[in-house]
């Protein structure tokens, strides 16, 4: 434990410098404002409204004002923490030698480290996910007594309904204590304990899920704002990948979002430090492979303990898979602990030199890692870039058409003439309501695209371009904003009023 302790206060302290403490994009704007007052209806934070994750941040903005550095704070915090449970699950099913690798990996890994500097929800939510796998780890060892092992599913119920509380779509790790229920209710015949942490989660998903009845003012609000929510969620918004195939989408959910995002592997616009990865990942590929050439990987006798393991990555893995947005890393993060595991494990197969080959890992990772969150810190968001041009640059009578780039503005500058749209129908009929002069339009290229009109290309220009780096901003990491031309003015009334 004292080497975790160390590797936690490491964790932490390598964070603290680049800690985000201005707005970035959208979810961290609803956090912030959630802070200031908590409504759901106005997406302050938007459904299902983060409820466990928004107390912990109360608690953190009565000692940090800034809300956007008291947000990131929790996500440094919750990074470090993370390694007290990830450790006592590797000991227990690999050893010590292997839980300091996966820990260390764990702390300077580019994918953990940027996400444990931002104000987001996901490292916390990891946080749970990860005491809920290692409570669960604990109602599967045999060697506790069963009153130890009770407590532990019982622990395993509430950190699931705390889970549910900081992102609904954590749903698929609740086949993790289910797995653990099982396994323990038939060998003990003790099924009053499994329901009994049923009770439990079932309880503490209630408590959250009420007091966000209370915000809204009925359940049947709730529920009407959960259908209006998700339905535009998934249909209209997201932004999410469109590859030609199913197998075009996993391999780029792999090998960018896995491997180069998560370990730091080559892709376009990494340091190039990163080659030096690829090629210990590839050692440890070599490294299992010789491992069972050895006899030494053995699967009979640990069907309860591999179960476990399979329910943990499988059901959320599917679910991050084909109902996540697969252009953000961020919703992987949960599941970059066993592909850590499975790294170190490699490459510590190799005897002798696996120690080296780990230490040479974790300084690539954290050169990786470093150059990622220094240019956070140096560089505002291509949001908060476009949010500054606009109000220093466009005249006093210009409105922006933005889509989510709308929430970072408005937070920033609320005089600014702002209008957040994707169809076509919509934009006509803001235009003409306004009466907007051409020269006073303005338009981001998310939304020229999402009108599916080729047509309207030929009537605007570029403006101005923001960048960012891609592996801190996934989806937003270049915004353009465009104007009617001059010489189109007349052409473009008349398209609008068409």
């Amino acid at each position: 434990m004292k080497r975790a302790a160390v590797i936690a206060l490491l964790t932490l302290c390598i964070r603290l410098p680049f800690l985000a403490d201005g707005p970035g994009g959208w979810d961290d704007v609803d956090f912030a404002l959630g802070m200031q007052q908590y409504d759901l209806a106005a997406m302050q934070p938007h459904f299902p409204g983060y409820p466990v994750y928004m107390f912990v941040a109360f608690l953190f903005g009565r000692f940090i004002e800034n809300p956007f550095l008291a947000l990131s704070a929790i996500s440094a915090l919750a990074a470090a923490l993370v390694v007290f449970p990830l450790h006592r699950t590797v000991r227990a099913y690999s050893g010590l030698r292997t839980a300091d690798a996966v820990a260390l990996l764990w702390s300077v890994a580019p994918l953990s480290f940027v996400l444990g500097t931002q104000p987001l929800s996901d490292s916390f939510g990891t946080l749970l996910s990860v005491l809920l796998v290692a409570s669960s780890a604990r109602v599967l060892d045999a060697r506790l007594d069963e009153r130890r092992r009770a407590m532990a599913l019982l622990m395993s119920g509430v950190w699931l309904g705390l889970l549910y509380g900081v992102r609904v779509s954590y749903l698929a790790f609740g086949a993790v204590p289910l797995w653990a229920g099982w396994m323990y209710g038939r060998e003990t015949r003790r099924w009053s304990d499994v329901g009994f942490a049923v009770l439990c989660s079932v309880l503490v998903s209630f408590f959250w899920s009420y007091a966000m009845a209370i915000n809204v003012g009925s359940v049947n609000g709730l529920l009407k704002l959960a259908l209006a929510f998700t339905g535009g969620h998934f249909s209209d918004w997201g932004g999410t990948y469109t590859g030609g195939s199913l197998g075009e989408r996993l391999v780029y959910w792999i090998f960018r979002q896995w491997f180069a995002a998560g370990l730091g592997t080559p892709w376009p616009g990494q340091h190039w430090i990163s080659w030096g990865i690829g090629l210990l990942l590839i050692l440890s590929i070599g490294g299992w492979r010789l491992a069972r050439k050895r006899g030494e990987i053995r699967v009979s006798g640990r069907i309860r303990e591999l179960g476990l393991l399979f329910m943990w990555v499988v059901p959320y893995g599917l679910w991050a898979f084909f109902a996540q947005n697969a252009d953000k890393p961020r919703h992987i993060l949960p599941l970059l602990i066993p592909l850590l595991w499975a790294v170190a494990s490699g490459l510590l197969a190799l005897r002798r030199s696996g120690p080296l080959m780990i230490g040479m890992l974790a300084c690539c990772m954290f050169i990786v890692s470093w150059t990622q969150v220094d240019e956070q810190r140096r560089t505002a968001s291509p949001m908060a870039q476009l949010a500054d041009y606009a109000a220093s640059h466009l005249p006093a009578s210009a409105v922006v058409y933005t889509y989510e780039e709308e929430r970072v503005m408005r937070y920033k500058y609320p005089a600014l003439e702002t209008v957040r749209l994707r169809k076509w129908e919509d934009f006509q009929t803001s235009i003409l309501s306004r009466h907007l002069q051409a020269e006073s339009v303005f338009m981001t290229e998310n939304v020229l695209e999402g009108f599916g009109r080729p047509e309207i290309w030929r009537y605007v220009r570029e403006r101005a371009r923001f960048n960012g780096n891609p592996w801190l901003y996934p989806t937003y990491h270049e915004i353009v904003l465009y104007e009617v031309r001059p010489e189109q003015k007349e052409a473009w009334q008349r398209l609008m009023q068409n």
